[in-house]
């Protein structure tokens, strides 16, 4: 894939300034001409007007095309290429400006420690941004517009910088970060937050104000470091908070990567999956997430009793189906004739004018039935495998002596 990169030099090295080609996820070479890339330009992916004052000079600028990561052109400035017609086009070199909403995924490399004002601006589909502890500075409204990035990738190499922290202080809604750095990884959400401007009249000033409790969770970042200890600790506002699914990832990456981990923290999240069963099964099932689901089981997470509800008498059970009835009938539990018991509890109901609290459940037992209703065959053979041998085997078989 050919490639058109348009730089100028400055003191310290390259500045990238605007890609041209086809492709939509781009690796910002660490390289060109021999100099190393440092900084990307301010609108360098942005699709808006260049302002006056951001414009380079035709007599700076500089372009360099590659094919594959190998250099094609190597010298001179908007040197005419002749195309596959035979026929001489810059046009058709160039492609279209990689910018806006055709880019999806962007990695800078460790030489590059600035990003220039607006450089990202209104790139909406912009998912995924990977960058090391080496950017020192990102420019205002870098990331502006950019909506749709939910993962960012870091890769540390020990320099202590504040990179990360810069990062999400720029991007307001719900990410998941991965750190890399050698020997390591780990992986953990970031909540979203917005801001509200209140009136405060007789001051005469408007007040900022924070929804979410993702503002917060940014705190956590600085000095180059994750502070666990406070990240675990928003744990239980974020409960208050956030919705379900944002709450089954937050507890189930800190399960998976518990560096920093207390062990109070860790029992908070299993407690968590117990007492939300309903809540967190929907989310992995949906997603058919065996290795969430067997993670969580083997740490405990599924081993309390499910969080007690208020039901009128008058629900009906839904019965399961295919997979779910094979697992009703490997507990001895009877599928036929609960619709006519629910009718009739329904009256009984009607008649008292009252509601009745289920009986706390084992939250392994509702898993598996949600589990069987959704036809997740997988995951609920790895459930009844487990419920196996938590039972210790299975249970004994009883001897009758004569």
């Amino acid at each position: 894939m050919r490639i058109t990169w348009d730089y100028i030099k400055i003191s310290n090295g390259i500045r990238i300034i605007k890609i041209w080609g086809e492709e939509s996820c781009l690796q910002i070479p660490e390289e060109i001409e021999g100099l190393t890339v440092t900084e990307i330009g301010p609108y360098a992916f942005s699709a808006a007007e260049v302002p006056r004052r951001f414009r380079v000079s035709g007599d700076e600028q500089r372009r360099i095309v590659t094919e594959w990561g190998v250099p094609v052109q190597k010298n001179g400035a908007f040197t005419k290429m002749i195309t596959d017609t035979g026929q001489t086009g810059e046009s058709k070199m160039q492609g279209e400006p990689v910018s806006g909403n055709r880019l999806q995924a962007v990695g800078l490399p460790s030489t590059v420690t600035a990003i220039g004002d607006y450089a990202f601006y209104g790139c909406g589909k912009l998912e995924k941004v990977a960058f090391t502890d080496s950017l020192q500075r990102i420019g205002s409204g870098a990331f502006m517009g950019c909506g749709a990035v939910r993962r960012l990738e870091i890769t540390e190499s020990g320099l202590g910088k504040n990179s990360l922290y810069q990062m999400l202080s720029e991007l307001r809604y719900a990410i998941k970060v991965t750190i890399k750095s050698p020997g390591r990884k780990e992986e953990f959400v970031v909540p979203e937050y917005y801001e509200t401007s209140v009136e405060n009249i007789p001051a005469r000033i408007l007040e900022l104000h924070f929804q979410g409790t993702g503002y917060r969770y940014r705190q956590c970042f600085r000095d180059g470091k994750v502070w666990y200890r406070e990240y675990d600790e928003l744990f239980r506002l974020a409960e208050s908070q956030e919705p379900p699914e944002v709450l089954a990832q937050l507890a189930y990456y800190r399960i998976k990567y518990p560096n920093g981990f207390s062990e109070e923290a860790r029992k908070g999240y299993l407690e968590w999956f117990s007492a939300h069963v309903r809540e967190a099964g929907e989310y992995f099932l949906k997603r058919d997430d065996l290795e969430a689901v067997r993670l969580i089981c083997e740490s405990g997470g599924f081993d309390g009793t499910a969080k007690t509800e208020k039901r009128s008498r008058g629900n009906r059970r839904v019965v399961a189906d295919g997979a779910g009835d094979f697992y009703m009938a490997s507990m001895g539990e009877n599928v036929l004739g609960e619709e006519e018991a629910g009718n009739q509890n329904g009256k009984d109901g009607e008649e008292n004018g009252e509601g009745l609290e289920e009986n706390p459940k084992a939250s392994l037992d509702i898993l598996m039935e949600m589990a069987g209703r959704m036809g997740r065959t997988e995951i609920l053979s790895c459930l009844m495998d487990y419920h196996h041998r938590k039972q210790g085997g299975g249970r004994q078989k009883k001897v009758f002596e004569l």
